[in-house]
């Protein structure tokens, strides 16, 4: 096996680890960490939730036995510059440099102003080989959602919906209150949306949607995270003694128009829907709002295909035929990932 193979081998493993995390980090970055001797797994670890201790710290636990020699033939494969400055944690680049390791392998720099390359750098000063750049673009896949917060102001957008193979999204054009959801797409795709509401801290659906399927909105998805609850209501119409979005443990907010008021026990408000949706999301932002996965309904969809305010989207084609019912958005899905899911066809495309 060469070394350039065993390095992909190696991040791969470290990026696998990364995701694990989910959105627990948000809106710090998903990192992972292997630690190799003579080409033998020695220990890994990931950064498991804000604010907590980083991937190369968690890597390191256990091994306080290892002699100085075997330190020195260390290899640590990390997807993300270790970081050289300290905030919640200290920098882990002293501590890469305490160990006394031999080498440090990153998928890529840090974007970070207070990193951007001075991680690297540090390492290099103190004699441990750096190699930067193994499996880039899988790294910056996995943590575009980080990329997109440190250069905007605004959370990240995924849009998700699935729809029958002659392009309806509800069999039904005005279904009637209470009525509930209806399954459009397979149970293998449930599984894929309890995974994306995981990987997102938002998820948000507009009124009617409520109104309809009065969703929990929650992962349902085995160690899952529970996003923070969104629901679009102008003008906070909605019964929400009934809504079983407020229902157990978590934040749910409504976003309305300016001058709107309700004091509603579990629920806060964030105003001036008005004024557009990045107004609002920017707002949103603030009350540590990072990433949001729109799940509809239809209308919802289309505001923010229409505004632009969208980053990444699932489209799930299901084999089912509706022949009549609500129409799904259209959306540009050039360059959009193919695959099949059972019996769906899943078109994934990211376009930040």
């Amino acid at each position: 096996m060469t070394e350039a193979r065993t390095d992909k081998f190696w991040m791969a493993r470290a990026l696998e680890l990364a995701t694990s995390s989910k959105s627990r980090v948000q809106p710090n970055p998903m990192v992972g960490c292997v630690l190799v001797l003579n080409n033998e797994l020695l220990s890994e670890g990931c950064h498991e939730y804000y604010g907590g201790p980083h991937a190369e710290v968690n890597a390191f636990k256990g091994l306080d036995n290892l002699s100085s020699e075997e330190l020195n033939e260390v290899t640590a494969y990390v997807t993300l510059e270790p970081c050289s400055h300290t905030g919640k944690t200290p920098p882990c680049t002293d501590l890469l440099i305490s160990k006394g390791i031999k080498k440090v392998i990153s998928a890529m720099e840090d974007p970070n102003p207070l990193v951007s390359g001075s991680g690297h750098q540090k390492l290099k000063d103190s004699g441990i080989k750096v190699v930067i750049g193994v499996l880039e673009e899988e790294a910056r896949e996995v943590n575009r959602v980080f990329l997109h917060l440190i250069n905007s102001d605004l959370p990240y957008v995924c849009l998700k919906w699935a729809e029958s193979s002659d392009g309806y999204i509800d069999p039904e054009m005005h279904a009637s209150e209470g009525r509930g959801s209806v399954a459009v797409s397979s149970e293998s795709s449930s599984a894929l949306v309890q995974r994306l509401r995981s990987y997102h801290n938002a998820i948000l659906v507009g009124r009617r949607t409520a109104v309809v399927d009065n969703p929990r909105l929650t992962s349902r998805e085995e160690g899952g995270v529970n996003p923070i609850r969104i629901v679009i209501d102008p003008r906070l119409e909605l019964d929400y003694s009934k809504m079983r979005m407020l229902e157990g443990e978590g934040r749910t907010i409504a976003i309305c128009e300016s001058g709107v008021s309700a004091s509603i026990e579990g629920l806060e408000i964030v105003d001036g829907l008005e004024l557009g949706l990045k107004s609002v999301l920017r707002n949103l932002r603030k009350e540590g709002v990072y990433s949001i996965l729109v799940e509809g309904g239809a209308k919802t969809l289309e505001i923010f295909i229409k505004e632009e305010v969208w980053h990444e989207a699932y489209v799930i084609s299901s084999s089912k035929e509706f022949e009549k019912g609500l129409l799904a958005p259209e959306i540009n899905l050039e360059g959009a990932n193919y695959s099949e899911l059972g019996d769906d066809e899943v078109y994934h495309v990211i376009r930040c």
